[in-house]
């Protein structure tokens, strides 16, 4: 009995001093990981001594596991920030900026917090496939130019694993893909070498698993490399924000374009064929990996998300949240036409990137379906298929859809053109002599596409699912220049679709409201010329309302002063 006395008292007082150590950790972990090393500053001088007579020989210096701190104050310190990153080789090394070098010892003083003539604020942003070219990277490019115009002392650190670019190329890219101009040397690019671990292909089982663990270790990654005051997900990996949080302890903003898992998976889930243990053990799984998502979202400061779908679904997991819509950027004001006298081509767009989940095969299937009622196929509009691709892969299915299009359905090539990674221009010349537009994809969890249709003048044909139903294709009241919950033929700004291939469709109700998209077809180039004029009239006032990149900037703005009014993580962390 005393020995089992004993052994309890032993096992009571490791735990507590195991807690003490753990909650001990936490507290000078960021301190840890935020403070340079002793004399460092010194060693910088010692070096730019050396290179004085030749300020444009590039000197490198190696700061050990303690390389990240020394590169944030140095950029902190910079003249020109730009020169602080590490590089597609995402060498751990620090290159000394040739700015700097031409003024030592202005440099060195200002790696002295206190000294510094102005303070400035890092905002981390987390994007590793930032020169993807998609939505997603739009948010992200018009987040940047948005903090860096709010104030002068901001710079935008961008955690990237485009090792394949070099920052100067994918600046162009942004420049020519999104009609952006960014301050260049506010903008500081860190590569990560480990953006593989969050690439589904690493991880054929258990991927939600997989990919929340690679990145939380890409998150890891990312801030050894440069730590940062704020930091900003615009893609969507939650599992890093304990990492943060325990690292750095700083404000974190979510923009969720979608969760990673939803209430609407596990009932999908429950109502699927097939075996019941297997069910039974994948629902478990889920479940749990649920349990952590609503963890991971304690620690976010400001949540983000880009529709009503997903803020929906949001609120559901991170109930402690109050999650705020910001509609993406969609430069409505760029693509609204100010004379337009409805002297269009006879053609569809569909504009998405070239990727399964798009549902390029339904559109090419159902156009066949359409044609194949045509006495005459050349009655029938052209249908012009432009994205981007982002890899090999990608490419490849360009010319699987080409030839299945072609030469198994019979498609003429007159009437189905492929345009793959088109300048900025050229879309919006498309968009400009188009009549319509398609999203085919289902549950898309916004939809910018859709709204580049609608600002065009385009007359949208989209899935009835999130995005393009709940937010974008709405019934809109000219009169009064709002939305309103009926759509009739005075409110109308599109039409919608679905398709027995969808995972959520019920044979009784969705066939008895919706059409496919082969009958759509059949509809809408039996409008008459007024008609398509009013419902695009309609739909360019809505959008112009709702979704233009200067809404964006203003929520996003506001966002941020927010985050500033009521933390003093930012301010100090200036003073450090």
């Amino acid at each position: 009995m005393i020995e089992l006395s004993s052994l309890a008292i032993i096992l009571a007082t490791t735990s507590i001093i195991l807690i003490g150590l753990t909650r001990g950790l936490i507290i000078i972990l960021p301190d840890l990981f935020l403070k340079p090393p002793a004399r460092y500053r010194v060693r910088i001088n010692n070096v730019m001594k050396k290179v004085e007579v030749e300020p444009r020989k590039n000197v490198q210096m190696d700061f050990g596991w303690k390389h990240g701190s020394v590169r944030r104050q140095m950029i902190l310190a910079a003249a020109k920030p730009c020169e602080y990153g590490n590089g597609p080789t995402s060498n751990n090394q620090i290159s000394i900026g040739v700015s700097d070098k031409l003024q030592r010892e202005q440099f060195i003083n200002s790696l002295v917090p206190q000294l510094r003539s102005s303070p400035r604020t890092l905002y981390g942003f987390f994007h590793p496939y930032c020169n993807a070219g998609g939505g997603g990277e739009k948010v992200l490019w018009k987040a940047v130019q948005s903090t860096l115009a709010r104030n002068h002392g901001n710079v935008a650190l961008i955690y990237t694993g485009d090792t394949d670019a070099t920052p100067q190329e994918i600046l162009h890219s942004v420049s020519k893909r999104f009609d952006y101009e960014l301050d260049k040397d506010r903008i500081v690019f860190i590569y990560l070498k480990k953006r593989r671990f969050v690439d589904s292909k690493m991880w054929p089982h258990f991927t939600l698993l997989g990919q929340a663990l690679g990145s939380a270790l890409l998150t890891a990654e990312a801030l050894y490399k440069c730590p940062p005051d704020v930091w900003c997900d615009t893609m969507g990996y939650p599992f890093g924000y304990g990492v943060v949080h325990y690292l750095t302890n700083i404000p974190i903003i979510t923009y969720t374009h979608y969760p990673v898992i939803s209430t609407d998976m596990l009932n999908k889930l429950k109502l699927s064929q097939g075996s019941k243990l297997i069910k039974t053990v994948k629902y478990c799984y889920w479940s749990l990996f649920m349990m952590c998502y609503r963890y991971v979202g304690s620690f976010v400061t400001t949540a983000v998300t880009n529709s009503t779908w997903t803020n929906n679904h949001i609120k559901k997991i991170w109930s402690t949240k109050t999650p705020r819509i910001i509609y993406p950027p969609c430069s409505t004001e760029k693509l609204v036409l100010k004379h337009d006298n409805w002297e269009r081509k006879n053609q569809v767009v569909v504009i998405a990137q070239f990727r399964p989940e798009k549902r390029h095969e339904l559109i090419i299937g159902s156009f066949a379906q359409f044609i194949a009622t045509l006495n005459n196929k050349f009655d029938a509009p052209v249908l012009i298929l432009i994205g981007s691709t982002r890899s090999q892969e990608d490419r490849d299915y360009v010319r699987q859809l080409s030839s299945w299009a072609h030469d198994e359905l019979s498609i003429p090539k007159e009437l189905l053109k492929f345009h793959t990674d088109c300048p900025y221009e050229q879309i919006k010349k498309y968009l400009s002599e188009s009549t319509y537009g398609i999203n085919a994809m289902w549950n898309e969890h916004f939809g910018i596409a859709v709204v580049e249709y609608v600002a065009s003048g385009l007359i949208p044909l989209v899935h009835a699912s999130a995005g393009p139903l709940l937010d974008i294709v709405v019934p809109w009241d000219v009169e009064h220049r709002c939305q309103v919950k009926h759509n009739t033929t005075e409110t109308r700004t599109g039409f919608f679709f679905k398709d027995q291939s969808d995972p959520d469709y019920d044979e009784l109700l969705d066939a008895k409201k919706y059409p496919t998209l082969s009958e759509l077809f059949v509809t809408v180039i039996n409008l008459t010329a007024k008609e398509k004029k009013d419902i695009s009239k309609r739909g360019r006032e809505c959008v112009l309302h709702k979704f233009s990149d200067f809404k964006f900037h203003q929520d996003w703005s506001l966002v941020l002063e927010q985050l500033e009014s009521r933390s003093s993580v930012i301010s100090n962390k200036k003073r450090k």
